[in-house]
C-alpha cells in the first residue's frame, strides 16, 4: 500500500489507457462487434449469422487458454506468457475476432511478448516450434498488434508484488513458514491463469489482483496482513488519532476490502484447475465448436491472410513512393540539377552555422 508505488502506477499507460469500468469495457466490445459486423456483411454473400459480443468474449477466453498452452509448450518464462496474454486481450478490445484470426495472432503475441520482456529468440527457431508456420506468418501481424495495443508495450504484473508480500509475511510470522509457503505456491499458481483469462487486468491494479489471489490461497493470512496495514503505528496511541482521521482510514479500508473481494470473485470464475478440468474437455468443446464454426462463416475475407495483407500494404507504399518521385522530377528520379545544388552550397556557406548574433 505504498503511496509512492500507487502514484507511479497511476502514471503508467496500463492505468491511463487500459483501465476500464465494467460498463465501459462492455460498451467498447459491443461497438467493436457492431463495426466489424457492418464492415463484413457487405463483403459476404449470403450474409451469415454473426457472433455476438458475448460469443466473442467466450472465444477470446478459449484462444487465451490456447496461447497459454502454446507458451508452456515453448517453455517461455511466466512473465512472457502473461504479457503475451494481456497483449492479445488488449488487442481484441478494439478489434474483432471476426476481423483478425486469433489463431494467427497468438503466435505473434508470444513472439512479441518475448521481445518485450527481453527474451530474444531467433524468429526462424521460434516459428519451427509450430506446425505449418513460417517466420513471415509469425511477424505478419506484429505492426498490427502494436497499433491495436496503442504501442503500450509495458505490462505491470502482480508477480513481484506477491514476492514482496511473502517476504513481509515471513518476517512477521516466522513460526508459520510452512503455511506461508503453501499460500505462496497457490497464489502464484492462480496468478499464472485466473487474471489472464478474465478481465482482471482491465479493472484492478496489480496489487489488488495479488491480494485477491492471496485471499483465494489463504484468506486468513491475507486478512491479517490487510488489518496490519490499516492498524495504528506501534509507537502511536489510538487516543491520539483524531476522529476524522480514523473515519477516513476506516472508509479507505472498507473500499479496498470491497475492491479485493470483487477481484477475488472475478478470479474465482476461472480458477487454475479449469485449465485441465474444463478447457479442452468434451464439455468445453460442446460450447466452443459451434462458435468456431460460426466464426469460420463470418470472418472478414479481406483480412483472413495477414501475410498477403502485409505484402499488399508494403507494395502499396512502394508504389506510392515511386509515384511521388516521378511526379516531382518529370521522370528524372528526383535528382537536383547541378545549378540547384551549387546555389544551395553558396547559401549555406554565407550563413553562420551557429545562427545570427543575439
Amino acid at each position: 500500500m505504498d503511496p509512492t508505488e500507487d502514484l507511479r502506477y497511476r502514471q503508467s499507460t496500463q492505468f491511463r489507457l487500459w483501465s476500464y469500468t465494467t460498463s465501459t469495457l462492455a460498451a467498447l466490445r459491443a461497438k467493436t462487434n457492431s463495426l466489424a459486423t457492418t464492415h463484413i456483411e457487405s463483403r459476404l454473400q449470403p450474409v451469415p449469422e454473426f457472433l455476438t459480443p458475448d460469443e466473442e468474449a467466450q472465444l477470446l477466453k478459449f484462444f487465451t487458454v490456447e496461447l497459454l498452452r502454446a507458451a508452456a509448450f515453448c517453455e517461455l518464462p511466466t512473465e512472457i506468457r502473461a504479457s503475451a496474454a494481456v497483449h492479445m486481450r488488449r488487442f481484441y478490445v478494439t478489434n474483432s475476432v471476426m476481423t483478425y484470426s486469433p489463431t494467427d495472432l497468438l503466435k505473434t503475441c508470444l513472439f512479441f511478448g518475448s521481445k518485450g520482456e527481453g527474451f530474444y529468440e531467433r524468429l526462424s527457431k521460434f516459428a519451427e516450434k509450430f506446425p505449418n508456420t513460417t517466420a513471415e506468418e509469425v511477424v505478419a501481424g506484429e505492426f498490427l498488434l502494436c497499433q491495436g495495443i496503442r504501442f503500450c508495450f509495458d505490462v505491470r504484473h502482480p508477480f513481484r508484488a506477491l514476492e514482496g508480500v511473502i517476504l513481509e509475511l515471513r518476517r512477521l510470522y516466522p513460526d508459520e513458514n510452512t503455511r506461508i509457503e503453501q499460500a505462496h505456491a497457490r497464489a502464484r499458481h492462480i496468478l499464472k491463469f485466473s487474471p489472464l483469462i478474465t478481465d482482471a487486468y482491465f479493472h484492478y491494479t496489480p496489487s489488488q489482483i495479488m491480494f485477491a489471489s492471496l485471499s483465494m490461497a489463504d484468506k486468513g493470512l491475507a486478512d491479517r496482513l490487510l488489518e496490519r496495514t490499516f492498524s495504528f503505528p506501534q509507537n502511536g496511541k489510538a487516543e491520539d488519532v483524531k476522529p476524522e482521521e480514523e473515519a477516513a482510514r476506516a472508509a479507505m479500508r472498507e473500499k479496498i476490502l470491497r475492491t479485493i473481494e470483487s477481484c477475488r470473485a472475478m478470479l474465482e470464475t476461472e480458477p487454475p484447475e479449469r485449465m485441465d478440468e474444463y478447457w479442452g474437455t468434451p464439455e468445453c468443446n460442446k460450447t466452443i465448436r459451434p462458435l468456431l464454426k460460426k466464426l469460420r462463416k463470418c470472418r472478414d475475407p479481406d483480412r483472413a491472410d495477414l501475410v498477403a495483407l502485409q505484402r499488399a500494404r508494403r507494395e502499396q507504399v512502394l508504389n506510392k513512393e515511386k509515384g511521388g518521385k516521378k511526379e516531382g522530377d518529370g521522370g528524372l528520379l528526383n535528382e537536383e540539377s547541378e545549378e540547384a545544388r551549387e546555389a544551395k552550397r553558396r547559401r549555406v556557406g554565407l550563413e553562420d552555422p551557429f545562427g545570427p548574433s543575439l
